[in-house]
């Protein structure tokens, strides 16, 4: 069965290359714009791995993070967040770890590194 992993970025761009890159790594992607939805869609899914932006609209990745971390389903809580963002200066490391994001990377996104933190969690 397809390891499942939920996208939450609001590029077009990153969510086209993103669908591309993992369907022929074998991967099932479900891609979200909003941080709104993200949460629903944790409500109705299991994912082997949650990938947020940490600039969205709505509600940022940081917060998504605390609120996953947060869930009372203790495997949906505990399910590996890699961080991606062009705005890391902003976050330190012990930010990134206070909310429960297992790995971050920098925009503009390495995909290599990208797959190889996917395929390290998932």
């Amino acid at each position: 069965m397809a390891k499942k992993i939920l996208l939450a970025d609001d590029s077009p761009v990153i969510q086209t290359l993103s669908k591309k890159i993992f369907h022929g790594q074998g991967y099932e992607l479900v891609g979200l714009k909003t941080g709104a939805k993200v949460m629903s869609e944790i409500d109705k899914n299991d994912f082997d791995v949650i990938i947020l932006d940490i600039i969205l609209p709505e509600i940022n990745g940081m917060d998504l993070a605390k609120q996953i971390r947060e869930l009372k389903d203790s495997k949906k809580a505990a399910t590996p967040i890699i961080a991606i963002s062009g705005n890391y200066k902003n976050y330190s490391k012990s930010d990134f770890d206070e909310v429960g994001i297992n790995e971050y990377l920098i925009k503009p996104l390495d995909y290599d590194a990208l797959v190889n933190a996917v395929k390290k969690y998932a």
